[in-house]
């Protein structure tokens, strides 16, 4: 016996990859336990364009709350980078470039292609291929600029981020060091 799809068969599965996607409520961390949220992921949704078609796209963005702050890396001729840190780094107080400390990162993105088929996996901002990620943050507590790490854990067929480890210190630096 020959398996095969028929037209129906092909036209029911790109209606169903073209439906639009379950996303993930946007969460807060009060990482200094001051019962003030210090950070929030949120997710929002865009089109892309390009030549010849355009698209949806439904991104996962850090944003520091307050005051607080998160720590970039530029890389010339590709982009800023927030998911840059790993295991042994150190989290410098004053950061020096190519590192910044800003107001807003993005973590992932999910694509709709032209074709209105949309991606089956979200696509990571990080050179990093696997779990887990990290990136550096400062939190005013006061009158003290805390600074730190958070561990994140990205699921890329959900898009949801966890956040699995943080440590904060009033040092100069801090070490990535679990």
């Amino acid at each position: 016996m020959i398996l095969g799809c028929s037209k129906n068969d092909d036209d029911d599965l790109k209606r169903q990859n073209s439906e639009q996607p379950d996303i993930p409520e946007a969460i807060s961390f009060d990482l200094n336990e001051d019962s003030v949220d210090d950070f929030t992921i949120v997710y929002s949704e865009g089109v892309w364009d390009g030549v010849g078609a355009s698209g949806g796209v439904f991104s996962g963005k850090f944003r520091p709350l307050g005051e607080n702050k998160i720590l970039e890396e530029y890389e010339e001729n590709v982009s800023t980078s927030f998911l840059f840190a790993q295991m042994g780094d150190s989290i410098q107080r004053q950061a020096t470039y190519p590192q910044s400390w800003t107001y807003l990162g993005w973590f992932t993105s999910l694509f709709q292609g032209g074709d209105g088929i949309w991606s089956k996996e979200w696509q990571i901002e990080s050179e990093k291929t696997s779990n887990p990620y990290y990136v550096g943050v400062g939190i005013w507590e006061e009158d003290i600029f805390l600074i730190g790490w958070l561990k994140l854990e990205i699921d890329k067929k959900t898009g949801k981020i966890a956040v699995s480890d943080h440590e904060l210190s009033e040092d100069d630096f801090i070490l990535i060091n679990r």
